[in-house]
């Protein structure tokens, strides 16, 4: 038994395809990481920024207070005592800030709180000096500026202030390293991936070209095949119409033959034997009455017979066809066949058509004669119509009756071989043959047309 051709796809294929499937996804979640830590390093660096910023605030807001101070010292002028005033509301909200910025670091928190004692101690300084420079005026400022306490806790100040940007600065030099790490490690990865779907995209490609090339060699193929097939069908077509031709000579040649042979050898002798038993039937009348009668009745069904071969021949080669031409023929055969059947015919035949090619008459003769054998058998009608004109093109020959009409299995039944045969006639003088239903389907049309040779 012979197995089907499978229809599923290669494994190779299916498995390239997965690979680079997979290779793609993997690509493109890369891809997604690396943004995902780009923006990440990113936050960190604003957050860096901003904690350097609030430092940097905090310390400037503390030196003005320390400089708006000395103004104050210096002039009395309570004008001079607004930074002081600004940087007392402002550096609270701005330690809250930091205080939430650096709250996932606990070293900078210690000296977040570190940063705001010195700040309280500078503070209480500050009022201290006011204090001081309401009651003893300028004098007891010279004299705590001889102690100090003031500069120390400023520098210890700007030192936390250095520390903290320091660590930061330090916290950021390290997630910059781990970020160029990873940056390098998934430049690594998405060059490999790349590669990988290069490298699949490329077999992908010399599977489809190859596959492409082996299709077209393939269609080539089968082009080549299906025209030497066309070739030898047309070929065939065409020996098988010459031999049909040839056949349908030899046949009406064969019959023609046959028909002469028992016109004229059979036709004789069956006249030869007529006469002698009607001279035998005379000289036994008086004689021998009874063998007499025996002889006429035996002369009868020779005359029956001498009918029968009259017809015979007359189917098996018109003689009206030869020596009164096609329209007469067809003429005769309509009466003697319609009033056997008991039929009613009605023809419509323009001319005599005694100048045509007798091919075209035996054909157009057969046709017609198929035809209405087919119509007193099948077609339970009452009445048949034969035409036969003359077009500026050719022959046309229609056959209708009022029967029961064709059924459409008919035309493609093994054993039509009527209707084959009246289309094998058409064909081959180069015209052409059609049976279909009548108006309104009542009946059957049978057509042909032979055209005039060029």
């Amino acid at each position: 038994m012979k197995k089907n051709a499978s229809t599923s796809i290669p494994l190779y294929i299916t498995f390239l395809f997965v690979t680079c499937l997979f290779v793609l996804i993997g690509n493109a979640y890369s891809a997604y990481q690396n943004m995902e830590k780009l923006k990440f390093n990113n936050d960190w660096v604003e957050h860096n920024w901003s904690v350097k910023d609030k430092l940097k605030n905090i310390n400037l807001l503390i030196m003005d207070s320390e400089s708006s101070l000395r103004g104050y010292f210096m002039s009395g002028n309570e004008v001079y005592l607004r930074p002081w005033e600004i940087a007392r509301t402002k550096l609270e909200s701005d330690f809250k800030e930091l205080e939430r910025l650096l709250q996932d670091n606990p070293a900078q928190i210690k000296n977040l709180a570190e940063l705001r004692r010195l700040y309280n101690s500078k503070t209480k300084i500050f009022e201290s000096a006011m204090s001081t420079y309401r009651e003893f005026g300028l004098t007891g400022i010279v004299e705590i500026s001889k102690v100090g306490d003031g500069r120390d806790v400023m520098d210890e100040i700007r030192l936390l202030d250095i520390i903290m940007e320091k660590e930061e600065n330090e916290v950021l030099a390290s997630r910059r390293q781990k970020f160029y790490k990873d940056y390098k490690d998934a430049l690594f990865f998405g060059t490999a991936t790349n590669s990988i779907a290069l490298l699949v995209l490329i077999l992908f490609y010399r599977l489809i070209y190859r596959s492409f090339y082996k299709q077209r060699g393939i269609e080539n193929a089968l082009k080549i095949a299906n025209d030497n097939l066309e070739s030898t069908v047309l070929k065939r077509t065409e020996q098988l119409s010459v031999l049909s031709h040839h056949l349908l000579n030899v046949s009406e040649k064969e019959k023609a033959k046959l028909a002469r042979e028992l016109h004229d050898e059979m036709g004789s002798n069956l006249t030869a034997i007529s006469m002698d038993i009607s001279v035998v039937t005379e000289k036994l009348k008086d004689k021998e009455p009874e063998l007499a009668k025996q002889l006429q009745r035996t002369k009868r069904a020779l005359l029956d017979t001498v009918d029968l071969k009259r017809r015979i021949v007359e189917d098996l080669r018109p003689s009206m066809l030869d020596n009164l031409g096609l329209s007469a023929s067809i003429q005769h055969y309509c009466e003697e066949a319609t009033a056997m059947a008991g039929l009613s015919y009605v023809t419509d035949i323009t001319e005599d058509f005694d100048t045509i090619d007798p091919a075209w008459s035996i054909a157009l003769f057969r046709i017609t004669q198929e035809s209405l054998n087919n119509v007193i058998k099948y077609a339970q009608a009452t009445e048949v119509k034969i035409s036969l004109k003359r077009t500026d093109k050719g022959l046309w020959l229609q056959v209708l009756d009022n029967g029961i009409g064709i059924q459409k299995e008919a035309f493609t039944k093994p054993k039509s071989h009527g209707i084959l045969g009246m289309r094998e006639r058409a064909l081959l003088l180069g015209g052409s043959f059609s049976v279909k239903p009548g108006e309104k389907n009542i009946g059957t049309v049978v057509e042909a047309f032979i055209p005039f040779k060029a």
